[in-house]
């Protein structure tokens, strides 16, 4: 295997191996809390969470993938970009959380989510040295690996012996300030130890020309965390109670497995950067159009088929109603990773604000479903609206991709994995198995057995994807170190 491939390989599962102890430690906390809280009050934690996810984009403000992008084309600029963007972004995490209190205080919640939420935003102020964006782009992926198992486990170590019923509701609140702030110490010191010094640095000059090049990603995110979060406050707004305990339990598991989605494309990004300048993004996004479709439409049919047992291991038999909206939000997993292609490439080739118009027209997709659904069907209402919107991002980002990038494909490699998954619904569903796992392992085993022979290119896609890095590259990894 070439040097840059097994590069890419030891990043990818640096990454993986992070991620995967992050979700199972998250997965876990949150588990737990649904158990010891009951679904009244784990609403509440989802409530706060759903509103720190939407302000921390706010924080955020595009800077990510612009500064990773400007630090993988000019590693030299490094040091200086680790001064700006945390100064821009303190000075909006200030603003950001300003925001979160007056929107919790107008909305009509229980006072002890209120409390919850308030404490649980305080987690905002460590984000300014959140710099993930820094070793992305100087191709040190190993770094942010460690980074988000260091917060998750923390969170999960303080829940775990903090929480032991609703009284201690604004313990988890603590439990996030403690796990952010550990992992801004963590990105901090990793970067004095790379001699990249970060700092706050307010100069306009060097502030400036990154926000005019990262407003558009800091909407387009914005607009992304609607349409994943507006279902579940619509439902709070409308509903309430058991039902968004439901939904979101379910809505939960569908995030914590859509991290890996994120985790392809951070890992992916500064490829699709360079073969996007170069004219080669047609051929590497054909290779990963496959790979993912696989991928991602079977994790799907997995989650569908179990759904309701996921639901009734991972919260208790109490929350076994949320096994119908786990089925629905499902699907949002492979629709993302395919329109992934498209919004990722945008960014990558500077046309951000089509990007940006992709994910509004998501929302005003969102709001339509979630406000027509949600009264009539409750959970499974606020689900249907979240693939909606999904499913909408992708026609607008593909459209708006293909006016420069003509070669991007679209549905059609999806369309052997998606045969072979109705394949194995209808196996599951004929079965006289009384075994409910013994259905499910038998419909997963007949795709994993369609997947080589219906798509024989599966492994030369692999391959591929692996030596996606150039000699380029590997030059800018050199100079970052």
């Amino acid at each position: 295997m070439p040097r840059r491939a097994r590069r890419l390989a030891a990043d990818f599962l640096a990454l993986a191996t992070g991620e995967l102890f992050a979700k199972i430690a998250g997965f876990l906390a949150f588990a737990y809390l649904a158990r010891v809280l009951g679904p009244d009050d784990y609403g509440a934690v989802e409530f706060a969470v759903a509103l720190a996810m939407l302000f921390g984009l706010v924080v955020d403000f595009g800077f990510g993938p612009i500064g990773s992008r400007e630090v993988t084309g000019d590693p030299a600029r490094a040091r200086a970009l680790a001064a700006s963007i945390p100064a821009a972004r303190a000075v909006l995490a200030l603003a950001a959380y300003a925001l979160l209190a007056a929107c919790v205080a107008l909305l009509d919640q229980p006072p002890a989510a209120k409390r919850l939420a308030w404490i649980f935003g305080l987690s905002l102020l460590a984000l300014p040295w959140t710099l993930n964006w820094l070793f992305q782009g100087l191709d040190r992926m190993g770094w942010v690996a460690g980074a988000q198992a260091l917060r998750m486990g923390l969170f999960a170590g303080a829940v775990l012996l903090l929480v032991r019923g609703p009284a201690d509701l604004w313990k988890v609140g603590a439990a996030e300030i403690v796990a952010a702030a550990a992992m801004a110490a963590y990105f901090v010191a990793a970067a004095r130890w790379r001699a990249v010094a970060p700092g706050l640095d307010f100069g306009r000059r060097e502030i400036a020309p990154l926000v005019r090049e990262a407003w558009p990603v800091a909407v387009s995110q914005v607009f992304w965390a609607l349409n994943h979060y507006l279902p579940t406050l619509v439902l709070a707004a409308l509903v309430g109670g058991s039902q968004l305990a439901f939904y979101g339990s379910g809505h939960r598991v569908v995030v914590s497995l859509g991290t890996f989605t994120w985790l392809y494309f951070f890992n992916l990004y500064p490829s699709i950067v360079r073969t996007t300048r170069s004219g080669g993004f047609p051929e590497l996004a054909r290779h990963s159009f496959r790979a993912t479709s696989w991928a991602g439409i079977g994790l799907a049919l997995a989650v569908t088929l179990a759904a309701e047992p996921i639901a009734r291991l991972a919260y208790g038999d109490s929350f076994a109603p949320a096994g119908a909206s786990l089925a629905i939000l499902a699907w949002v997993l492979p629709v993302g990773l395919l329109s992934g292609h498209a919004r990722f490439a945008l960014i990558g080739a500077g046309h951000q604000k089509r990007e940006l118009w992709a994910q509004a027209g998501g929302v005003v997709v969102t709001l339509g479903l979630a406000f027509g659904l949600v009264p009539v069907l409750g959970a499974p209402g606020a689900a249907w609206a979240m693939l909606g919107s999904a499913i909408a991002v992708w026609l607008l980002a593909h459209a708006a991709a293909r006016l420069d990038l003509p070669g991007l494909p679209f549905a059609g490699p999806a369309l052997r994995p998606a045969a072979a998954a109705g394949a194995a619904v209808a196996l599951a569903a004929w079965l006289p198995a009384d075994s409910e796992l013994a259905r499910v392992a038998a419909a997963l085993g007949l795709y994993a057995a369609a997947a080589p022979i219906l798509e024989p290119r599966l492994l030369r896609d692999l391959r591929a994807l692996l030596q996606a890095r150039t000699p380029a590259a590997d030059t800018a990894t050199e100079t970052g170190r």
